[in-house]
């Protein structure tokens, strides 16, 4: 034992969570043969019974399952008997025979078949059957055509049956079409069933329950995991891109471990948030970052009020339910993956060269002096009357000389490395169902000074203590550490270290003449690119979940589960300059540690009786209880002024006693809620749901603790009504209509806080410490509510080969949480009120078709798309609007001038008399009503009025709207081919109407990059003067209305390819007995967008961003 503890030591090193996670495992997978070993006899007394009465008995009583053709055993019935503590063996050799039956036993499963007649010319038949995907088939039926011979498959998709040489077998399963195959001359047979799409009901999870989705009455849209390739992330995220109607997701940071956000139908409220609810296995708020990506079965995404109002007060912007892989009964399957992966930076800025940049900046610095003289192009003055020259930043000889001595790019970035490991162990007994499963992610950044280390480990199990009463656990954590490089915050407010690197110019080396890191000259406040290297910023975090669950069947059709669970995680985030860095060295060293603990306890319970009435009236009560608390707590602790940097972050009171910082920071925050659904069912055909919710929350004022959330759905399945029968068109059609309130808590949780630290003040000569009121109570605050209606059509054609969904909604976002204003008379300046209402409205539809499908081909496609629009409904009463905005304007959207090219070389432009050739020409579009004095004519509120006419003026009468950030509509394209052993699957995702401002164009085609000898990029070639009068872009003079118009916006529609890959499994034959499944894989991330944005990448946010990569991915996929 002491030799097994110490091999599981080297293995996970000082990794705790992974040696729990192993030692679990060890405990689980000798479980299921210690049951085995304990259950080999039977007890028995029965009386009148049928044989598959019997065999279910033995069954419940043993380890053993039977596999059978119901027409094989069905005649036999009238059985009696009683025996005790017999083994299983010796009860079927005595009972079969004499009903003309026999058996044959594979481990723990027996099949039983019609004993072969003697005077029949016989022959053993042997086969596999598999699906489209070349998995095996477990417990299809293969039955000898015309008789009640049969058997089964067996864990590997195999059979073995005597038949006649002339018979024909009929190979089935539930969910499949079946197949006749004739013996004749043929002994051995790779049978592939094809999925039957009429038949196929699958069963999908809503909140607290399940149910098919032919009954669903609410929009929602599921994504089952199996069907995604699974490519080198721990991000489930990642993999949700572009694959759901309605969600849109938006990768916050490129970064290994980089963020996503998501947002469902839109992101109307203002100030609340718009983070969908997440439920993993039951548990609502739990943090997707704890779940590999592998372990999940199942993706749904609950939309519409009648989906999500069972979650009530947090369930406004949409519910995420991620559902786990579980535990089966049958022999213990092991299931191992394997990748690496390499990355490289998708799209590189291109960056002018020495030589080129000392020419450009000598030519603007020219430029710069014709303007400041009034030389033309810019006057009329006569250059031999000015006595001042052009500034000459680089000599003929240093141009000439001029080197790339670094390319700072390059020295910053890298070929970033992936490697991923999983292991999953699942099966189970008569009673006992688990899954365990390990990972590691390790993953070396494109950018110096990033990565990520991930481990993450997961226990379900599942028991049955009686036949009324089931309990199971859900374990799950993950361990990860990453290193970050430096980004823009508040230490480096000019960018982080991808746009140190387009700034340094290219005739700069790395190190000075003393070793020292080399700083620009001129522009001493921008750190070297290379010395971020030396900056220690690394996140250590801690993540758990524990959720149990009890099922009790109190009665029949009534059934109780309890469920409590705790969501807890751990971070310490660390970071030091050192003085070999221009933060550290004006510092003298930088430390900061900041601790996060979060706490999130959960116990809910529900009651659930259904009942069916008048043969085809099906109804289902379910009422409920959930108690949650959230606990946070934060510490900080930071210094600077550090003699050595030999501590790093390790000994902050080493730093000096003026510099240091200490903060601490600890919320509470609860919610108790009740609930209740309905659901009625009258013949499958007419569906009703009925929810209610009521929330409360330490969050809101005395006056509005509870909130109250209904909603209403009726989905009519015209598709089952007897005048559908007779046509084979359509195969499915279903309507559907809901209207519902959900709600919003999220305004944090200090809006009732009273007091704040921060007021400090002198008494005498000494600095005291105080507090102060922080807002003023408002006992009216009350929830953000959300009011939802949608219609939606759920079809299918040509027995369901092509089938479809379509939604229309639209909501509204009333007593929208925000903070009103208050009197300067007041010691604070502003409370939180319900001010303003908003609205959003969109479409979506889904299409997904079997396009080819035989026995060695099969072609699929899934088509989605969306659209959006958030506008105001009721602003804010509080908010003064400028002229150019309306009360009901789209949210998401910016003001500006409309621009109509550059102004050119003896070009005089009315309203822009100031303003140089080369600069941005600003249409006037408007100006304001005025009487015949010239007054400005007001309006009842006492503001100026629009005349719709340009008065030769630039002003905000001239402003409009230039952009929005939502695009016109999002889709998702994937198509799936399988063609024998191969699969080749690629899914594309774009964007069409969308708008970018391309900020690094305009940043670095500015006159400072110039000024400060900062590098510019290849656009600078294209900037106008009087030498490139034809120039498309401005000279980069002054021009006070460059920032604020349309001409840096462009047209940013994409279609990217997300990933392509291409696999291949191995034959059965090549290690049978050593593997049941063997698929190698190579896939590709991102290889190339089609966009017209000449941007780095359509979806970052530009030259401040973690750069976008390529990845390309080898992979192999085992399972024992």
């Amino acid at each position: 034992m002491y030799n097994n503890m110490k091999s599981i030591n080297i293995l996970c090193k000082d990794n705790t969570l992974c040696r729990i996670f192993l030692l679990s495992a060890i405990f689980f997978l000798f479980l299921p043969s210690t049951l085995s070993a304990q259950k080999s006899n039977v007890t028995l007394s029965v009386k009148d019974v049928t044989l598959k009465e019997l065999l279910k008995e033995i069954e419940k009583k043993s380890d053993i399952r039977f596999s059978y053709i119901d027409e094989v055993i069905e005649p036999y019935k009238h059985i009696t008997l009683e025996v005790t503590n017999e083994p299983v063996k010796t009860l079927l050799d005595n009972l079969l025979p004499t009903r003309n039956l026999e058996y044959v036993q594979t481990g723990n499963t027996i099949a039983i078949k019609t004993k072969a007649s003697a005077n029949t010319r016989q022959k053993k038949v042997k086969g596999v059957v598999t699906d489209m995907s070349s998995e095996p088939v477990i417990g299809a039926s293969v039955l000898i055509k015309g008789s009640t011979n049969g058997v089964i498959t067996d864990l590997n998709g195999e059979f073995e049956i005597e038949t006649p040489d002339d018979a024909t077998l009929q190979i089935s399963y539930i969910g499949f079409i079946s197949q006749d195959i004739s013996v004749k001359g043929k002994n051995s047979f790779s049978i592939r069933l094809q999925d039957d799409l009429q038949t196929l009901e699958e069963v999908v999870v809503v909140g607290y329950g399940s149910v098919k989705k032919s009954n669903l009455t609410g929009a929602l849209s599921s994504v089952k995991m199996n069907d995604i390739p699974q490519v080198a992330t721990t991000s489930v995220s990642n993999l949700l891109v572009g694959r759901v109607p309605g969600l849109s997701i938006r990768q916050t940071s490129a970064a290994p471990g980089g963020g996503y956000d998501m947002v469902i139908r839109g992101s109307a409220s203002i100030e609340a948030g718009n983070t969908p609810l997440y439920v993993i296995d039951g548990f609502p708020g739990g943090d997707i970052n704890t779940i590999n990506p592998g372990d999940i079965e199942s993706v749904e995404v609950l939309k519409d009020a009648s989906a999500t109002a069972i979650y009530g007060a947090r369930a406004a912007n949409g519910v995420i339910l991620i559902n786990t892989k579980k535990g089966k009964t049958g022999t213990m399957n092991v299931n191992f993956k394997a990748n690496v992966s390499a990355q490289t930076v998708s799209n590189p800025y291109d960056m002018v060269s020495a030589r080129d940049y000392m020419t450009m900046a000598n030519a603007f610095f020219r430029e710069e002096w014709l303007y400041d003289n009034k030389i033309a192009p810019y006057g009329n003055v006569d250059p031999s009357s000015v006595t001042s020259s052009p500034k000459v930043g680089f000599t003929d000889g240093q141009i000439a000389n001029a080197a790339n001595v670094t390319d700072w790019f390059d020295e910053i970035t890298r070929t970033g490395l992936i490697n991923e490991e999983s292991v999953s162990i699942n099966g189970g007994a008569e009673n006992i169902r688990y899954l365990f499963s390990l990972s590691h992610f390790g993953q070396k950044g494109i950018v110096i000074n990033s990565g990520m280390e991930k481990y993450m480990g997961r226990l379900n199990f599942e028991l049955d203590l009686a036949k009324w009463l089931t309990t199971g656990v859900s374990i799950s954590g993950s361990q990860t550490t990453q290193d970050n490089t430096v980004q823009p915050t508040s230490v480096n407010a000019d960018g982080g270290i991808i746009k140190h690197a387009m700034m340094y110019p290219q005739y700069l080396s790395i190190y000075d003449e003393e070793g020292n890191y080399t700083i620009n000259p001129d522009h001493s406040g921008i750190p070297n690119p290379v010395s971020w290297r030396e900056v220690e910023n690394k996140n250590n975090t801690f993540r758990t979940l524990i959720n149990n669950f009890w099922n009790v069947n109190l009665a029949k059709n009534l059934d109780f589960r309890m469920s409590w669970g705790m969501n807890s995680s751990f971070a310490k985030s660390t970071s030091y300059y050192p003085r070999t860095t221009l933060t550290g060295m004006i510092a003298n060293g930088k430390a900061g540690i900041t601790e996060l603990r979060k706490n999130d306890y959960l116990l809910d319970a529900t009651l659930t009786y259904s009942k069916t009435i008048f043969n085809n009236h099906q109804f289902k009560v379910m009422g409920g209880y959930a108690y949650q608390k959230f606990t946070t707590e934060k510490l900080y602790g930071g210094n600077s002024g550090f003699i050595t940097d030999i501590f790093g972050v390790n000994n902050l009171q080493a730093g000096g006693d003026l510099t240091k910082s200490v903060e601490s920071d600890k919320t509470i925050t609860k919610y108790l809620s009740y609930f209740g659904r309905v659901n009625y069912d009258i013949a499958d055909k007419y569906l009703f749901t009925f929810t209610i919710r009521a929330d409360g929350s330490d969050k809101f004022g005395s006056d509005n603790k509870f909130g109250y959330f209904p909603s209403g759905a009726f989905a009519w399945r015209i598709s089952e009504e007897n005048f559908m029968k007779k046509q084979k068109l359509i195969s499915n059609l279903k309507f559907r209509l809901s209207l519902g309130q959900t709600g919003n808590a999220e305004i944090g949780g200090n809006a009732y806080a009273f007091y704040a630290t921060g007021a400090n003040y002198v008494l005498g000569n000494t600095l005291m410490s105080g507090v102060s009121e922080s807002q003023l109570p408002n006992p009216r605050l009350k929830w953000e509510t959300t009011t939802e209606f949608n219609i939606g059509l759920d079809w299918g054609l040509f027995n369901n080969r092509l089938t479809g969904t379509f939604e229309y909604y639209q909501k509204t976002i009333s007593d929208l949480l925000s903070w009103r204003t208050v009197g300067s008379y007041y010691p604070v300046s502003s409370v939180a009120d319900n001010l303003g209402k908003t609205e959003s409205k969109g479409f979506e539809v889904q299409l997904n078709s079997v396009n080819i499908r035989n026995k060695d081909l099969t072609w699929t496609t899934d088509l989605n798309l969306f659209k959006y629009k958030d506008s105001w409904k009721e602003r804010n009463p509080f908010t003064i609007l400028s002229i150019y905005q309306t009360e009901k304007d789209p949210l998401h959207i910016t003001y500006g001038y409309l621009s109509d090219g550059l102004i050119k070389e003896g070009e005089v432009v009315p309203h822009m008399k100031d303003a140089p050739p080369g600069s941005i020409k600003v249409k006037d579009i408007n100006g304001w009503l005025k009487d015949e004095s010239g007054n400005f004519i007001l309006d009842k509120d006492g503001k100026k009025q629009l005349s719709g006419e340009a008065d030769g003026v630039i002003d905000d009468a001239d402003k409009t709207i230039i952009r929005s950030s939502v695009p016109d509509l999002s889709f998702g394209l994937g198509n799936t081919f399988r063609y024998k052993n191969f699969d080749l699957s690629l899914f594309f995702y774009g964007e069409i109407g969308r708008q970018l401002n391309n900020e690094t164009r305009r940043d670095f085609l500015s006159a400072d990059r110039f000024r400060f000898s900062d590098n510019v990029t290849t656009d600078s070639f294209g900037r106008w003067s009087s030498a490139n009068p034809n120039g498309k872009y401005p000279s980069g003079l002054y021009n006070k209305y460059e920032t604020s118009t349309d001409f840096w916006i462009e047209k940013a529609d994409f279609i990217r390819l997300k990933n392509i890959t291409l696999g291949y499994t191995l034959p059965a034959k090549m290690f049978r007995g050593v593997f049941k499944h063997a698929r190698l894989y190579f896939d590709a991330q991102n290889l190339f967008v089609i966009t017209n944005y000449s941007g780095s990448d359509p979806e970052t946010d530009g030259y401040t961003a973690y750069p976008n990569q390529r990845t390309y991915s080898f992979g192999v996929e085992l399972s024992f």
